[in-house]
């Protein structure tokens, strides 16, 4: 509210709220006072926050940026728009089939599944087997799972922990923290049934794929 960031600001505000969704704070130093215009996002803010867009706007602090573009994050990612179209069904396995199997223990709605449709390039540093899409509400998985030598479990593992994030949203806490994979989540994480069994295989997985793009293998 106006009162709380007016009292943390050591010099006159006037403050201007707005909706924009490109431009979510700017600030001009006149004569006296700051100008800020600022989202509505940030009106019931965590007390931090509001130090933080403070503290921005007087020193432009790398710190504070950080806990603001968290907060802007965190509340966009709210915000549901029209997804890709996806195909939950493989040469191999079909996702939606998992997925619907998964709900009884992770109960979600309003979400989509399907086979991402990015083709794997460059070397094998690493790997993105899963991502939920927050705006579109969209579980997309590595096509590189629909192979028969990767064991099932561990592609339903992949699925539900991609529908454990739909469940555990990423949170900011009361210092304007971001967290991802909040204490909640981790916890809903390892009531996955073959929880120890797919962490074990995906320590192997890099080399796993590493080995069969040498050979040639997709």
């Amino acid at each position: 509210m106006d009162h709380r960031i007016q009292e943390l600001s050591p010099v006159p505000l006037k403050l201007f709220w707005h909706e924009n969704k490109t431009t979510y704070l700017s600030i001009r130093k006149d004569k006296g006072h700051l100008s800020v215009r600022i989202h509505r996002l940030f009106y019931d803010a965590p007390t931090p926050v509001l130090q933080a867009v403070i503290d921005f706007a007087l020193k432009k602090s790398a710190a504070s940026r950080a806990i603001i573009k968290q907060m802007a994050h965190l509340h966009f990612s709210q915000i549901h728009v029209k997804g890709e179209s996806l195909t939950p069904e493989g040469e191999v396995y079909n996702l939606q089939e998992i997925y619907d199997r998964l709900l009884s223990i992770a109960p979600i709605s309003d979400v989509s599944i399907g086979w991402s449709n990015r083709a794997r390039k460059g070397k094998f540093r690493f790997i993105t087997f899963g991502t939920f899409d927050k705006h579109c509400r969209q579980i997309r998985i590595n096509p590189l799972l629909d192979d028969k030598d990767v064991p099932l479990y561990f592609l339903e593992f992949i699925v539900y922990h991609e529908m454990v994030h739909a469940l555990c949203p990423t949170t900011i806490d009361s210092k304007g923290r971001c967290s991802v994979h909040t204490a909640e989540f981790k916890a809903k994480e390892r009531e996955f049934p073959q929880y120890a069994q797919a962490k074990e295989w995906e320590k192997t997985s890099l080399n796993f794929f590493k080995k069969r793009k040498s050979h040639g293998r997709p």
